[in-house]
């Protein structure tokens, strides 16, 4: 679908001032500098012959010089008559001339000329192998030899030789030509024998001897008349020389002779870098077809050979008109074949082509024709060796270079009227398909306009949704053509509204017009190169259809002297016009009103953009929200780039399209990328690991057509021609949110459903619902594109989606029709969070009454759903065995497994039955409930049934109503919980079932004195038995440290002070116990039992208070000890510094050398080595939490050890503060005011240390201490140990002193 279009066309008039009847001459390029070398008579009298350098064509003045000179003796008037070859050496950086006398001279760059040799018998042809190692002479006497790039001989040979080759066909029974399908002809054309004796020469035939070279340099073939057979024949050589192949016999063989070039990928990593993936793309050529041609009586083909000799394909030219063809020759990169030709005969006016042609789907497209006027003939043409679509061309005056690039002729006018249409030309025609209705596959196309010309541009107007268009010709005429018919079903063709002619437009520059811009229906631009001042001109003209056809221009307002321009770029949708030159600079370019009421072309103020290089694809557009829109210019370069003025945003770019809503381009790894243009340019970038819509794979060298506005369809065109049309998920989805902005719910569902996204039915709709938000997950695209969006929609609970829309959606399908949406409304239920089975079997029960076969094929969707098994259970678990018997039918269950079970089942009375499916379905609160339905005769079974499966809630809850069963229930209960050790709430069962005496045990057990005692009375226990459980009661008590309370059971119930005192003195309830004493008048037992019990808890206190104190001191020193050690810089500060890790590679594993990797171990042993390398072991880590426990000195854990140890401290600090606070309190009330005074005074010392210390415990961040690690000769150095962070504990403030002393 691609058209070549001439971006720029430099002329040097006046190269050849004494050539003017030369015919022919000779030209060559040095590709590095672009300069241009040709060869002229040196005057009139044609007495010399000059090799002229033409350098700086880009500029306004190129520059001409003359770099050597040679006699030409003879006087000959024709070049080709005395020149044979001119060659460009990029090696020796000079040229190769070889005269046809057989002189051969080598000219430097700096004039100097050297003879290399002569041949003695004239020289017919040279030609240099590509990688300029070999250079091939054909002589007077029809040999040919090869040299080498010094000119030493390699081998000489005859040419007309009876042997066929090397490589020739050898038959071997099978595949013979008889026995080969031969369509058509039948197979009289098996029997049919050529006879060669009737062919001839063409009478084109120039007689000349050429050669040419296969692009790897591997072969060459020579194109010679046989003098043997008299007619040409093409022989293929290896590099040596030696005859590889004979052409078969064709009869009119023209003399031209080009081998393609035909170039295989090979991947390159890029410079520096490892080979990971695809990095860099060249391509290698190989030789594949030899071109020539044959004439016949009515026509003339381009015919192509194999290096077997074997025809392989042709394609006729389109011509008229008598003709004959001088030269061909393909492109570096094979792509097109340039064909030049000579029109006119001694009756009719001549003139001269070169035509552009290249094959697509096996298609033969004529893309250009560079027509020269009749009275200045091309001499010469070549392509640029390394520029791929670079044509140079001499005619009798000027110097011409012509750059083409591929582009796709299209609309860029955004409108939902766009056709989408693509034009291509093909000569005289211009093909078009409108891809918004139809994808017709090239050669094939939708209509075809046929013009009196070939085309040269197309350019389509805003006028009709941008489908009407203007067509450039080659003669310079424009012709225009209306479009309305482009969307309409079936789509009708253009028709010609009109036609210029722009011959007359200015008669002082004759140079042709190569791109045109229609900006509107009265207004034209064109792109001309002016001749006159060196520089590209940019013409308006205004345009009025209603004169019909034939119109003749003589009037433009001209942009002179701009640049070089290579692309004239009008942007129909923002009305935006961009001149791009060849260096990369844009300018933008408006009409501007007159007063007289037309308009003139003005650059504009606006900044001035560059790109970073040179650019052959530009495109305009706006991007950002509403309120921050900005113009950016894009532009992709030769290199792959694609840039955004100057931003790049893409290095591996093969082709974009500016779509409505997106940018869209294709990758060098075959992927096809959205960038939003709801973004400020700063945010146009490509997303770095991205795997949403917006990256999509594509086939293989796969490039972009065009994109349909609008709409979610892309044309994709293959590297073998044939097109995809793809509806990207960018783009759907897109359509998509653009349909729900608008509450079209309709549109977008049916968007989704033609394009079988996830929506395509409602079941898959529900099935695909997920409880999030998709727009922040699957669609993550959707709230980058939604600039302005409120963010509040990130609040929503997304936990009950599911539930809420199946609920919303069955809600809707129920005013409906049921049995038409009944899967539908399955789904709803199956969906929800947790699936509502029930209810979806329920309803299938309903209809199976209604419709069996309706609910048959609901039961097996449902299946389809839901595990088999899983369904069974619920089914049963209704109690519904038709049901049942349902779901088993139509799953794959085995009938002997459920038969008898349901059979089984359904001999019990009801309750009991329902008691044995919730059983089987494990619902064993139901089942406890249905078996207590089923009959007093039922209830053993049913406690036991209770303490099985722990049901005791359950049960007393059942039988809350019947009293008996309620005790025996509540008992088992009781037991329940005694078993689990909970004996209080134990005595509570047992005192609701009556069981007294177990509510007193339990009471008993638990410590619960009071209730016990109730129990005792309720009991009418004796006074000897409640004194004895006085006692037990208070022992237990005792034994678990519960004084106070076991000393109010002695008193109470013993009625023994004595024991009571002891019993509060071990409890340190000193004050209770001189209440008591006095209490019970027995003051005696203040100074025997009481004061002493104080000064032993005085003497504990103070010996734990000395023990803080005396830790606090120690533990401080020493962690101040650590730090300043810690922070003093280690002897070996080496080892964590070493720039030898960086070679560790040259050390061995036995090395000695300190290193990064010894940083927790001096052992150089093979061991050490091989644990650095493993992981920690459980025995280990273990063995590494015992170290930290013991806190050894020395070791590394020494620092978190005394750390916590402190905070201990502290918390055993604040616990006895109440101690102290009772134990002064005692003293003082028993006189003993200087031991008071003394503990107190001591234990205000440690809080005053504590309260200092503290910051300076913990503030300090911990560390490793890592001049401990070498002392730790036993820690596992396999990693870094990690140690916890120690929290600073609280001092609790309480008022603990006695002011009083």
């Amino acid at each position: 679908m691609k058209s070549l279009t001439l971006l720029s066309e430099i002329i040097v008039p006046r190269c050849f001032p004494y050539d003017e009847r030369s015919k022919r001459t000779f030209h060559t390029i040095n590709p590095e500098s672009a300069d241009f070398y040709f060869l002229r008579f040196s005057d009139s009298s044609l007495s010399n012959v000059e090799l002229v350098k033409c350098s700086e064509l880009e500029t306004l003045l190129p520059d001409m010089s003359v770099i050597a000179s040679f006699p030409n003796s003879d006087h000959t008037q024709e070049l080709n008559e005395i020149v044979r070859g001119l060659k460009f050496l990029m090696d020796t950086q000079s040229i190769c001339i070889a005269f046809a006398g057989g002189d051969i001279f080598m000219v430097s760059l700096d004039g100097s000329v050297e003879v290399m040799g002569s041949v003695d018998s004239h020289i017919k042809c040279m030609e240099w192998s590509p990688d300029e190692e070999v250079v091939v002479f054909v002589t007077g006497n029809d040999t040919i030899l090869e040299m080498t790039k010094d000119f030493d001989v390699i081998t000489e040979f005859p040419i007309n030789v009876e042997e066929l080759g090397e490589a020739v066909s050898i038959s071997v029974g099978w595949g013979k030509k008889e026995t080969q399908f031969h369509g058509s002809e039948g197979k009289l054309a098996a029997q049919r024998i050529i006879d060669v004796s009737n062919f001839t020469l063409s009478e084109d035939d120039d007689t000349k001897t050429r050669v040419s070279w296969c692009g790897d340099g591997s072969m060459f073939c020579c194109s010679a008349i046989d003098s043997n057979r008299e007619l040409r024949v093409i022989r293929v050589y290896n590099r040596e020389g030696v005859l590889q192949s004979t052409s078969e016999p064709v009869d009119g063989l023209g003399h031209i002779l080009s081998w393609r070039y035909v170039h295989t990928l090979v991947l390159l990593p890029a410079p520096g870098s490892i080979i990971t993936g695809l990095h860099t793309l060249i391509t290698l050529p190989a030789g594949n077809l030899i071109a020539s041609s044959q004439k016949f009586s009515d026509k003339q083909e381009i015919i192509f050979f194999e290096k077997n000799g074997l025809r392989h394909g042709e394609f006729t030219l389109r011509e008229t008109l008598k003709h004959k063809i001088i030269e061909i020759l393909w492109n570096c990169d094979s792509t097109v074949l340039a064909v030049w030709l000579e029109r006119g005969s001694l009756e009719t006016e001549k003139s001269s082509c070169v035509q552009l042609w290249n094959a697509n789907n096996y298609h033969w497209y004529l893309k250009q024709e560079i027509l020269m006027k009749t009275d200045d003939f091309i001499t010469s043409f070549s392509w640029d060796p390394e520029t791929a679509l670079r044509l140079y061309l001499t005619t009798q005056r000027k110097c011409h270079r012509l750059d083409f690039a591929w582009d796709n002729l299209y609309s860029n006018l955004i409108d939902k009227k766009n056709a989408a249409a693509v034009a291509v030309v093909d000569g005289s025609s211009v093909c078009l398909t409108p891809f918004r209705t139809m994808n017709v596959p090239p050669p094939m196309f939708a209509f075809s306009l046929r013009l009196d010309s070939p085309v040269s541009h197309v350019s389509f107007s805003p006028n009709n949704g941008g489908n009407d268009f203007a067509v450039l010709q080659a003669n310079q005429d424009i012709a225009f053509f209306d479009w309305r018919g482009a969307m309409e079903k079936p789509a009708k063709p253009p028709t010609l509204m009109g036609s210029i002619n722009m011959k007359f437009l200015d008669s002082k520059n004759e140079e042709s017009i190569r791109q045109i811009a229609w900006i509107d229906k009265g207004t034209l631009l064109f792109l001309q190169f002016n001749s006159v001042n060196g520089s590209d001109d940019v013409c308006q003209i205004d345009v009025n259809l209603e004169k019909g056809c034939d119109q003749k221009i003589d009037d433009s307002r001209r942009l002179s002297n701009v640049f070089m321009v290579k692309r004239l770029h009008w942007d129909h949708t923002h009305k935006m016009m961009h001149l791009v030159s060849g260096d990369g600079m844009v300018l933008e370019v408006e009409l501007k009103s007159e007063s007289s009421g037309g308009s003139h072309l003005a650059i504009t103020d606006s900044q001035l953009v560059r790109f970073p290089e040179p650019c052959t694809w530009v495109g305009s557009t706006k991007i950002g929200a509403e309120e921050r829109v900005e113009k950016i210019v894009l532009g992709l370069s030769e290199s792959n780039k694609l840039y955004a003025c100057n931003k790049l945003i893409s290095s591996d770019c093969t082709s974009f399209f500016i779509h409505n809503d997106f940018l869209i381009f294709t990758t060098m790894s075959h992927m096809l990328k959205f960038l939003t243009l709801r973004v400020s340019l700063s945010d146009l970038k490509v997303p770095v690991n991205t795997h949403d819509e917006t990256v999509r794979e594509v086939e293989r060298g796969s490039k972009i057509v065009c994109a349909i506005y609008y709409d979610a369809s892309v044309i994709l065109q293959m590297p073998r021609g044939n097109l995809e049309t793809i509806s990207p998920r960018a783009l759907l989805l897109e359509s998509v949110r653009e349909s729900l902005d608008r509450l079209d719910y309709k549109s977008a569902y049916i968007t989704c459903r033609k394009h079988l996204e996830k929506v395509d039915y409602l079941n898959l709709f529900l099935s695909s619902l997920r409880n999030e938000d998709v727009t922040s997950t699957m669609y993550l695209q959707t709230n980058k594109i939604r600039i302005l969006g409120d963010d509040s929609n990130s609040t929503w609970d997304t936990s009950f989606k599911i539930n809420t829309v199946c609920d919303a959606v069955r809600e809707v399908l129920g005013t409906l029709d049921t049995k038409t949406y009944l899967q539908s409304i399955i789904m709803t239920y199956i969906r929800r969070t947790p699936p509502d089975l029930e209810s979806a079997l329920g309803l299938l029960a309903k209809i199976k009454d209604q419709d069996p076969n309706l609910a048959e094929d609901a039961i097996k969707f449902t299946i389809f759903l839901v595990d088999a098994d899983r369904l069974f259970d619920v089914a049963l678990g209704m109690y519904d065995f038709n049901l049942v018997l349902m779901v088993a039918q139509q799953s794959q269950k085995d009938p002997r497994e459920y038969l008898t079970f349901l059979a089984n089942l359904e001999s019990y009375p009801t309750n009991y039955q329902r008691f044995k499916i919730d059983d089987h379905l494990h619902r064993y609160e139901k089942a406890l409930h249905n078996l207590s339905l089923s009959g007093d005769e039922h209830f053993e079974e049913c406690l036991k049934y209770t303490i099985d499966h722990a049901l005791y809630k359950s049960a007393i809850s059942i039988f809350t109503n019947n009293r008996e069963k309620y005790k025996r229930a509540i008992l088992i209960y009781g037991d329940y919980l005694s078993t689990e050790s909970n004996f209080k709430e134990a005595g509570l069962a047992y005192s609701l079932a009556g069981d007294k005496q177990k509510a007193l045990e339990s009471y008993k057990n638990s410590g619960s004195w009071r209730e016990a005692f109730s129990i005792a009375h309720e009991l009418n226990y004796s006074s000897d038995a409640l004194l004895e459980l006085a006692n037990n009661l208070a022992e237990s008590l005792s034994d678990k440290r519960q004084y106070h309370e076991a000393a109010q059971i002695i008193l109470d119930y013993a009625k023994q002070p004595e024991e009571a005192i002891e019993l509060l003195n071990k409890g340190r309830y000193w004050n209770e116990a001189m209440r008591i004493s006095y209490m019970y008048n027995r003051s005696d037992l203040i100074q025997t039992n009481v004061k002493p019990s104080v000064i032993e808890g005085y003497t504990q206190s103070l010996q734990d208070v000395n023990s803080m104190l005396d830790q606090l001191n120690q533990q401080i020193s020493r962690l101040r000890e650590i730090r300043i050690n810690k922070n003093k810089k280690p002897l070996d500060s080496e080892l964590f510094h070493d720039e030898a890790i960086e070679n560790v590679d040259v050390f061995s594993d036995t090395s000695s050398m300190a290193s990064g990797f010894t940083r927790y171990t001096q052992s150089n042993t093979q061991l050490s080595v091989h644990s650095n390398r493993s992981g920690k072991s459980a025995k280990s880590r273990r063995r590494a939490e015992r170290k930290k426990a013991r806190g050894k000195k020395g070791s590394i854990y020494e620092e978190e050890y005394l750390i916590d140890s402190l905070r201990r401290l502290i918390e055993r600090f604040n616990a006895t503060q109440a101690e102290i606070s009772n134990l002064l309190n005692c003293l003082v009330n028993l006189g003993i005011v200087k031991n008071a005074q003394q503990i107190q005074s001591l234990f205000y010392k440690l809080e005053e240390l504590i309260k200092k210390s503290i910051d300076e415990i913990f503030d300090i961040p911990l560390t490793i201490n890592v001049s401990a690690i070498e002392d730790d000769a036993e820690i596992d150095h396999v990693k870094p140990p990690t140690l916890k962070v120690i929290e600073k504990p609280k001092i609790i403030e309480t008022n603990w002193k006695l002011q009083i002393i």
